[in-house]
C-alpha cells in the first residue's frame, strides 16, 4: 500500500507560525471557496445584510469598517417570512425587593425574578459539599429586537454556594446537563455557577422555529438578559467560561456585552472561516516529527478502510439495520467517507498518541475491526439522520456564521468519491435557507485583537481546532496558553507548573481574590458532561438531557 507523502520541514512550521503571528486571529482574508451544498444564495455581502448596530454598549463597532458583520439586532438577512404575532406574554413585575434581599432564602429570591421558573434539585442529584442545585427555565424573546413577538423557554441550571462569592457563567454552546457539574473555573474559585443551554437546542427551541433568529447576536442577547436578571442576587465578580463551541459563545457574548462579566476563560475555542484551509495544513503535520509514526498509521488506516469500500458499506448497512438508524440524509456512501475523514480529525481531537497503536489497527485488520475503529473514534451514529438532527442548530450556525474546517481528504485521492462534502453546508438542516456571512467571525476576531480585555485562551497543541486558535493580539490583560501534548480537553491544571500558577493567579486577581498558598484541587471528572457532534461514544453522556 502506498504510504502518505511526508511533509517538508517547512510545513511543520505552519501551525506554530500561525499562532505566533503578530496580528491575532483573522488577519487573513476570509475564504470564499464555493460551497458543496445547494442552499447558499449569496456571499453574505449584499446591501443591508451587514447591519450597522453597535456592540450593545453604545460604543462604535470594534471592527475596521463601519458595519458589524450582520450581527446587529436585525436578523441574519435570511428571515423565513414568519410574521410577528404578538405573544401577549406578561411575566409580571416579579418582586425586586425580595430578589435583592440577602436575608431571604435563595429559592425564594430566584422565584421572585420575573420570567424565571425554578425547581430545586428535581432529580435528587448528589451535590458538591456546600452547594444547592436548581434547574430553571427563563422566558426569552425569539427575536430580541421584537420582544412582543414569539417567545421560548431557555433552560439553565444553577449551582449555588454563596451570593457573595464569584459567579461563573458556563455554557457548552449546545445542551445543558440537568445534573450538577462544576467547570474548572468554578472549582478553582469555589464559586457559584450558572449553566446556560444555547438557543435552538431542544428543549430551548421556539415552536415553530424561525432559524433566521439563530445568530451569535441573538444568543448574546439571551445571555445578557439572564445575567442582568441574576446580578441583583450575585453582586460579586463574574467570569464566563466554556469549551469549544462554548468557548466561542462566551467570547461572542463579551463582544456584544463586554461589561456583563468581568473576565472570560475560553477553552479550545476556534474562530474559524468558511471551508477553513488552516485545518488541513495543521493536520498534515500535527505533532511534528515526534508523532510521524502515528500520523502514518492513521493515514494507512484511512486508505485501507476506503480500499475495502464495498465490504465496509455492507457492514455499515448491517449496523444501520441492527441499530434502526436511518442514513437518508447522507446516504451510506457519504456517511462512510465522512466517518473515515473525521476519524483522523477525531483521533487528534479526543485521543492520544500513546494509544495510537492500541486504538488504530494496522492494514491487516479485519473488516469488522476497521468499522469498530470508526465507531470508537467518531461514532457511526453521528452520521445517521438522528445523529445529524441532534446537532442541527450547530450545523446551521456553522453554515451561517461560525465557519468550518476544510475537509482533510486530499491525501486520500481517488478513494474519495464525494470530495468537498464534509462541510457545514451539507449538514445544515435541509430546506432552511441561509446566507453565509464571512464578516461575522472577522468582527469577533477584530474585537478580541483590538478591544478585548481580561481574556484567557487555553488550547491543546495536538487538537486540530488549535489551527483556528485566537491569540489575544493587542487585547489588554489577556493571555494565551498552549498545553503541550494536549487535545480538545486542554485545561489550566494540565499546563506546566509555572504557567498553571500564573493562570490561577490571574483568575484570582480578576475575581478580586487573594492567591492561596495551597490552590483548591480540581477534578476533571467533576466537570459538566461533553456535548458536540461526532463526539466519540465513550465520551458521550448516556442520553441528551
Amino acid at each position: 500500500m502506498a504510504r502518505a507523502e511526508r511533509p517538508s520541514r517547512l510545513l511543520l512550521l505552519i501551525p506554530i507560525l500561525a499562532l505566533l503571528s503578530s496580528v491575532a486571529c483573522g488577519d487573513d482574508p476570509p475564504n470564499n471557496t464555493p460551497d458543496s451544498g445547494t442552499q447558499v444564495t449569496d456571499s453574505g455581502t449584499r446591501p443591508g445584510d451587514a447591519g450597522t448596530t453597535d456592540s450593545g454598549t453604545g460604543d462604535t463597532d470594534s471592527g475596521t469598517s463601519d458595519t458589524d458583520a450582520g450581527t446587529g439586532m436585525g436578523d441574519a438577512g435570511t428571515d423565513g417570512g414568519v410574521a410577528c404575532i404578538p405573544s401577549g406574554y406578561d411575566p409580571g413585575p416579579g418582586n425586586p425587593d425580595v430578589v435583592a434581599d440577602p436575608s431571604a432564602d435563595i429559592l425564594v429570591r430566584l422565584r421572585a425574578i420575573p420570567g424565571l421558573t425554578v425547581q430545586e434539585n428535581p432529580n435528587g442529584s448528589n451535590l458538591p459539599a456546600g452547594y444547592r442545585f436548581f434547574v430553571m427555565r427563563f422566558n426569552q424573546p425569539v427575536d430580541h429586537a421584537h420582544p412582543e413577538c414569539q417567545r421560548f423557554e431557555q433552560r439553565l441550571t444553577l449551582l449555588h454556594t454563596s451570593a457573595t462569592k464569584p459567579m461563573v457563567l458556563f455554557t457548552s454552546g449546545y445542551y445543558v446537563s440537568t445534573s450538577p457539574g462544576r467547570s474548572e473555573p468554578t472549582q478553582l474559585l469555589g464559586a457559584n455557577q450558572v449553566s446556560l443551554e444555547h438557543r435552538f437546542f431542544p428543549p430551548s427551541i421556539p415552536e415553530p422555529a424561525d432559524w433566521s433568529h439563530l445568530t451569535i447576536r441573538q444568543s448574546a442577547d439571551d445571555f445578557h438578559r439572564i445575567t442582568q436578571a441574576l446580578k441583583p442576587i450575585y453582586t460579586g465578580k463574574w467570569v464566563s467560561t466554556g469549551g469549544s463551541k462554548g468557548g466561542e459563545t462566551v467570547v461572542f457574548f463579551r463582544r456584544f456585552y463586554p461589561d456583563d462579566v468581568d473576565a472570560t476563560v475560553a477553552y479550545v475555542a476556534p474562530i474559524a472561516r468558511r471551508d477553513d484551509e488552516r485545518f488541513p495544513a495543521f493536520q498534515v503535520v500535527v505533532g511534528g516529527d515526534a508523532q510521524a509514526a502515528c500520523r502514518e498509521r492513521l493515514w494507512a488506516f484511512q486508505h485501507e478502510t476506503l480500499s475495502r469500500r464495498e465490504r465496509m458499506l455492507d457492514l455499515l448497512r448491517s449496523y444501520a439495520q441492527d441499530t434502526g438508524l436511518p442514513y437518508t440524509r447522507l446516504g451510506f456512501e457519504q456517511a462512510l467517507e465522512h466517518a473515515v475523514i473525521e476519524t483522523y480529525f477525531a483521533f487528534w481531537q479526543y485521543d492520544a498518541p500513546s494509544r495510537c497503536t492500541q486504538n488504530i489497527p494496522d492494514p491487516s485488520a479485519s473488516d469488522e475491526d476497521l468499522l469498530a475503529t470508526l465507531d470508537n473514534e467518531v461514532g457511526l451514529s453521528s452520521f445517521s439522520d438522528p445523529g445529524i438532527g441532534d446537532y442541527a442548530a450547530y450545523y446551521y450556525q456553522a453554515a451561517l456564521e461560525l465557519g468550518w474546517p476544510q475537509p482533510y481528504e486530499a491525501h486520500l485521492g481517488s478513494l474519495i468519491h464525494h470530495p468537498g462534502t464534509d462541510t457545514g453546508d451539507v449538514y445544515s438542516p435541509p430546506g432552511v435557507p441561509f446566507v453565509h456571512r464571512p464578516q461575522a467571525m472577522v468582527d469577533i476576531q477584530d474585537w478580541v485583537s483590538f478591544q478585548g480585555q481580561r481574556l484567557m485562551f487555553v488550547y491543546g497543541s495536538l487538537d486540530p481546532w488549535t489551527a483556528a486558535a485566537c491569540a489575544p493580539g493587542n487585547a489588554q490583560d489577556s493571555y494565551f496558553y498552549l498545553v503541550p501534548g494536549g487535545n480538545h480537553g486542554a485545561r489550566i491544571v494540565q499546563l506546566p507548573s509555572d504557567q498553571q500558577q500564573a493562570a490561577r493567579a490571574t483568575l484570582n486577581r480578576w475575581m478580586g481574590l487573594s492567591t492561596l498558598k495551597y490552590a483548591p484541587p480540581v477534578s476533571l471528572e467533576e466537570e459538566p458532561p461533553l456535548f458536540g457532534p461526532r463526539l466519540p461514544p465513550r465520551l458521550r453522556p448516556d442520553a441528551l438531557p
